[in-house]
């Protein structure tokens, strides 16, 4: 491993052990929530950025992933570490089976698709047929694994390490993933879908692998969400969500490592903060503090940071 990547790891562990250390409780379910966001946007944005494709629908996935991870542990047919993967494969191919029509569609037209699924999943899963498997509109109760091999960590705290390894593990695959022959394919399809089509490279199947590969990480989330909120219903993955995604991608910044991180502190924190400001005015706050992100940066928050780099250089 270069040197760089033995510092960075030493960085994480203490950054791990430091945070471990401080957050018991109510602290170390809400930083394990912002890592569980940080994986999905981590999943919308390779979708957007890499591929230029626009979804409004994979709150659908994460709520997919969710359900995979409640039904195996209420029948007990999978341990916790184990559904995990197994929604991030529910995931991926259901993304790969609505991804092969849908990606022939581009621009609004695919938004509209994946929009439409947002909508109807929540409706499949309280239908009374299904009642049986999903729990209905009562949802699925699962119990948070506590630590094993007796770690003097309380269940949030083992949680947050959990899906903080996840999250690296997710975040090392994309930029594999993105600095290999997948990733100058995608960008090429992106930035010219014409030459990329002249030059034999298959469009369609490129453009399904990059929306089930997002389905598939977004899945994996759900897994993690559902693990954490002890709790899966319907109502909890409405569209709303799904726009939730896109607004924390869009906030974060579509082109940076940090855009993930800082939008998932967006929606997990400032929902709260406005609530806090007003309880009548909720919504109204948290959408205009949303406008006002992406106004004064439109390249996300995380673009910022060079701004700002450049400016402290310059005074010195």
């Amino acid at each position: 491993m270069p040197w760089r990547g033995v510092l960075l790891a030493l960085l994480l562990l203490g950054a791990a052990w430091v945070v471990l250390s401080c957050a018991t409780g109510y602290v170390a379910f809400q930083f394990a929530l912002v890592v569980t966001y940080a994986v999905a946007l981590m999943g919308v944005q390779f979708l957007i950025g890499s591929s230029g494709q626009i979804s409004l629908g994979h709150g659908a996935f994460l709520a997919l992933g969710a359900y995979t991870a409640a039904m195996l542990l209420d029948s007990g047919w999978a341990p916790y570490w184990l559904t995990i993967p197994a929604a991030g494969v529910v995931g991926y191919a259901a993304g790969w089976l609505f991804g092969m029509p849908a990606v022939r569609l581009s621009g609004p037209y695919l938004a509209l698709a994946t929009f439409a699924l947002a909508l109807a999943l929540p409706q499949v899963l309280k239908h009374p047929a299904l009642e049986g498997v999903t729990g209905g509109v009562a949802g699925i109760g699962i119990d948070t694994p506590a630590a094993p091999y007796g770690l003097p960590l309380d269940a949030d705290q083992w949680m947050l390490l959990v899906v903080s390894a996840c999250a690296l593990a997710v975040y090392a695959m994309l930029r594999r993933l993105s600095r290999g022959p997948a990733g100058i394919a995608l960008r090429a399809l992106r930035d010219h879908p014409a030459a990329a089509l002249a030059a034999g490279v298959p469009v369609r199947q490129w453009r399904a692998r990059a929306f089930a590969t997002s389905a598939g990480i977004v899945g994996m989330a759900g897994a993690m969400h559902a693990l954490l909120t002890h709790f899966v219903s319907p109502d909890a993955f409405t569209v709303l969500l799904s726009l939730g995604l896109v607004a924390g991608v869009v906030v974060g910044g579509t082109g940076h490592a940090l855009g993930p991180v800082i939008g998932a502190l967006f929606l997990v924190y400032v929902p709260n903060i406005a609530e806090e400001v007003s309880k009548a005015a909720t919504g109204l706050i948290y959408g205009v503090l949303m406008l006002a992100c992406v106004f004064l940066a439109p390249n996300g928050l995380a673009g910022l940071l060079p701004w700002c780099l450049g400016k402290l250089r310059a005074k010195r």
